[in-house]
């Protein structure tokens, strides 16, 4: 092979990677959003329920009596999930407040613009991956 198509194969193998990597930063955080969102409350607990009968191989009347027990645990994740969110909102907001004390007010008008941007954002995640829990809540 001479110097002249040694050349191309690389360079040819060089368009393909970024290729391959252009596509791949493109089309992960769609295929992320879509796949590793967390389950709801009824898939988590058809989930659980399945585990628990095939690894312990339930009887119908143990099925029937461990159903509404893992029913509840997937509604009790969702509600602790739903005020660990608050809390989290409720924390941020307090730094935001704190922060933006120590700011000039120039500073201050793109900390609001910041925070606006990633309450939009955040917003639009919570959408898009179909949480049941709908929206994050909105600072007061």
């Amino acid at each position: 092979m001479n110097r002249a198509m040694s050349g191309k194969v690389i360079l040819y193998a060089a368009l393909i990677f970024l290729a391959g990597a252009a596509t791949g930063a493109l089309v992960a955080p769609m295929i992320g959003r879509t796949f590793m969102r967390p389950p709801r409350p009824d898939q988590m607990s058809r989930h659980m329920l399945e585990h628990l009968e095939s690894r312990l191989h339930l009887t119908p009347e143990q099925t029937a009596k461990v159903k509404p027990l893992v029913e509840k645990t997937g509604a009790d994740m969702e509600t602790i999930h739903r005020e660990t969110m608050k809390r989290v909102v409720a924390r941020l907001r307090q730094s935001h407040v704190e922060i933006s004390s120590l700011l000039t007010p120039e500073q201050r008008v793109e900390l609001d613009k910041m925070e606006a941007e990633h309450r939009k954002h955040f917003r639009h995640e919570h959408v898009i991956i179909g949480h049941p829990g709908g929206p994050p809540p909105e600072p007061e």
